[in-house]
């Protein structure tokens, strides 16, 4: 089944700031247009009621046929006097009576009335625009809400853009660019995590440039005196501590292609050369590099798999397990088995022994190793070099200690029916 990570659906940081101000933008615009509408609404009510009652102090007017007193009345409210009902007016209302006929009606921001008394029809319009504008500054606190947003945004966005150059260098960082150096900005607290970064920056540098010193030297510097040293025990006559010597010489020698080869493995992937290859191949070219008798194994290719990787450095990590193994068992031989299971492609190398004390975290870091096995030749540098391998090439190591053994399985491809 597929697994569900709630974290993956969170979206970066800024595309939420970016969201969080559309959303801000779009919850002020809708508040702005309710509020204007419901201003808008209210205006024109009390325009329509103060339209009405012009119209009805007229109609008295009108009924009286007192004109001066009418035309005074209009002009006196601002309404100017109109032959007809303009052709795209809209009537609003209608009072009909048995004395007269009241209309008010609506043209854009002109709002008017219309009489009619026995046959006699009069008729003003009023431009209400002045009216209808809100008079209580709708307009600049409209234009303030929105100043106020952007500048909200463009501070969050100057604040963080600190984070967003931090996030680009540790990216660099990542990729190997270990002399990159940000910018110090004015803020205090941005400034001190920038100066933070440059100082951690510059160590690391310098740390990886002393590495790279000790590992050419142990390169040079050492494998040259233990081939030398070889070649001298090989001309020298027997003696009795000819065998010890060779003993310590095979083992500095074994300890110094151990470091270098982990130290090679964790410079990444670059180094890997990928290929696809059989189990078959894989299992042949790791025998080759193995000192060990063939009675002491037995190997079960279930089937034959494909692998796509790099050959030598599996082969490497194939042959610590293998080696770990003949080391630690505590008696029979190594069991190699390769097949396909509902996990997925993997190699299974196993052997008798007692359940080890600690986690096997523990032993998968350099140089771990548990006192009871201080009289076993080793440093704790096998499997620490399996497991960088195995990060390289997205594989997985899975141990379990099951009836008396040991088991340290490579998982190569996991099964998709269980993806």
């Amino acid at each position: 089944m597929t697994k569900f990570h709630f974290k993956s659906l969170i979206p970066p940081l800024f595309v939420q700031i970016y969201c969080l101000f559309i959303l801000s933008l779009g919850t002020s615009g809708a508040i702005v247009y309710l509020s204007y509408s419901n201003v808008l609404k209210k205006n024109e009510e009390v325009i329509l009621r103060q339209v009405t009652s012009i119209a009805q102090q007229s109609l008295l007017e009108l009924i009286r046929k007192d004109a001066a007193r009418l035309n005074h009345l209009t002009n006196e409210f601002g309404f100017t006097l109109q032959e007809e009902i303009p052709k795209d007016a809209v009537i609003l209302s209608e009072f009909p009576n048995e004395f007269a006929i009241i209309k008010i009606f609506k043209l854009q921001k002109n709002y008017g009335f219309s009489l009619e008394h026995l046959g006699i029809q009069t008729i003003a319009l009023k431009d209400y625009t002045q009216e209808l504008t809100s008079k209580d500054d709708l307009q600049i606190w409209i234009l303030l809400d929105f100043l106020v947003l952007l500048l909200t945004f463009a501070m969050i966005l100057t604040l963080l853009h600190p984070l967003k150059v931090l996030q680009s260098a540790l990216e660099e960082f990542g990729k190997g660019n270990y002399k990159i150096k940000i910018p110090v900005p004015s803020e205090p607290q941005q400034a001190q995590l920038a100066k933070s970064f440059n100082t951690m920056g510059e160590k690391i540098s310098k740390l990886l440039l002393a590495r790279e010193f000790v590992l050419r030297n142990i390169g040079h510097e050492l494998k040259m005196p233990i081939s030398k040293a070889k070649l001298a025990l090989e001309l020298m006559p027997k003696n009795p501590q000819k065998t010890l010597l060779q003993k310590c010489i095979h083992n500095l020698d074994m300890l110094t292609s151990q470091i270098l080869t982990f130290e090679k493995v964790q410079e990444g992937k670059n180094l890997l050369v990928w290929e696809n290859f059989d189990i078959e191949t894989l299992l042949i070219q790791t025998l080759n590099q193995c000192f060990i008798e063939e009675n002491e194994l037995e190997i079960h290719i279930l089937e034959n798999f494909k692998i796509c990787g790099d050959l030598q450095f599996l082969a490497i990590a194939l042959k610590n397990l293998i080696e770990n193994a003949k080391k630690y068992k505590s008696g029979g031989k190594i069991i190699i088995n390769a097949f396909i299971d509902n996990v997925g492609a993997q190699i299974c190398v196993s052997n008798l022994g007692t359940k080890l004390k600690r986690p096997i975290e523990y032993y998968l870091e350099p140089f771990s190793r548990d006192s009871s096995h201080a009289l076993i030749q080793g440093y704790g540098l096998g499997l620490g070099i399996v497991r960088a391998i195995l990060e390289l090439h997205g594989f997985q190591l899975k141990y379990f200690h099951d009836d008396f053994m040991h088991h340290f399985n490579i998982i190569f491809k996991e099964n998709k029916e269980n993806l």
